[in-house]
């Protein structure tokens, strides 16, 4: 997304720009009017948004001659929709989530002082005094994952399926909406998926009727499965970055425990060194999270190695922008 658009979206959230709109304001004037913006400022929006293709005109369109024009008037477009339908994760797209991601970049200077980026309920009103989507920003970030490039998700499991093509039962770990856990199951594997509470909360509602088991936890805590219930496949996919290197070293260690023997830990995320753009998505989660960061193969290896795993390997995908990581629990 150009930067521009990003932060033309951004403020039309924090000023009320966007909820007017897309509730019951219908003209630059009505929008100015409930969100406290001035005219000019909802008439420019308003036009730049439908050219962007997140509203249409409705009424008022005119020759740009006509002396006296009249008011357009506008609504939201499928593009749009999910800025106001969270019921489904599925159908709310990657926008609300990068305007998520702007708030926290604007607010990166104050977070190298602290080393802290702000929780979401600081920013959860704009300066209307009015709630903003930030404080919906798991159901956003749900969204966003739930969007995954259909070729990158199939990449990633056949991926993971090599490593351990003997394996029955999969840990998806961190699966957040489960479009992984749901390829697994389509190959017909028995699928685990394990996750913090509140994105287990959304899974329920949407996941209900896909045979995927569901559990509350933090992968750095813990993981099920282990001894006579250890599974072929730990997989974990762009999680990793979210992680301080001491949480992705004892993630390696629970899902070693986790593993039947000779079963795989298979994770997918940018290498230094090897994803192009691996160094500034760093600087993202220097913004985005409290310990996150982008890791060098030879930390990665480092992790699985000292967790207790062997034929550790890293390899690019065609056509995938991350880099595959994987490591064999010695069997019996």
């Amino acid at each position: 997304m150009d930067y521009r658009e990003a932060l033309l979206l951004w403020a039309a959230r924090e000023t009320g720009v966007l909820e007017a709109v897309t509730t019951d304001a219908e003209t630059p004037a009505e929008v100015a009017e409930s969100a406290g913006v001035t005219e000019r400022a909802a008439r420019i929006t308003l036009d730049a948004m439908a050219e962007l293709g997140y509203l249409e005109v409705v009424a008022g369109a005119h020759a740009e001659d006509d002396e006296r024009p009249a008011a357009k008037q506008y609504e939201i477009t499928n593009r749009a929709l999910g800025f106001v339908a969270k019921a489904d994760v599925r159908s709310i797209g990657s926008v609300p989530h990068t305007l998520d991601c702007v708030d926290r970049w604007i607010q990166l200077p104050e977070t190298m002082r602290t080393g802290e980026p702000p929780a979401p309920e600081s920013t959860a009103e704009n300066s209307a005094g009015e709630k903003s989507a930030s404080d919906e920003w798991t159901t956003n970030f749900m969204g966003s994952m739930a969007s995954a490039d259909d070729a990158a998700v199939r990449a990633s499991v056949t991926a993971a399926v090599h490593r351990n093509p003997d394996a029955e039962r999969v840990l998806d770990a961190g699966g957040g909406p489960g479009v992984f856990a749901k390829e697994f199951v389509r190959r017909g594997f028995d699928v685990t998926l394990v996750d913090q509470p509140d994105v287990i909360d959304i899974d329920r509602r949407f996941l209900e009727h896909e045979p995927i088991e569901l559990v509350e936890g933090d992968i750095t805590e813990g993981l099920p499965g282990g001894g006579d219930d250890g599974f072929g496949i730990v997989f974990c996919s762009r999680v990793a970055h979210a992680l301080g290197p001491d949480e992705n070293r004892r993630f390696a260690s629970h899902a070693h425990d986790a593993l039947e023997p000779g079963g795989a830990l298979v994770l997918t995320d940018k290498v230094r060194g090897r994803a192009e753009d691996a160094a500034l998505f760093g600087a993202h989660m220097l913004a985005q999270t409290e310990n996150g960061d982008t890791y060098t193969g030879a930390q990665f290896e480092g992790w699985l190695r000292d967790a207790g795993f062997e034929a550790v390997e890293i390899r690019d995908v065609p056509g995938f922008d991350q880099q595959v990581i994987a490591g064999r629990r010695p069997g019996d």
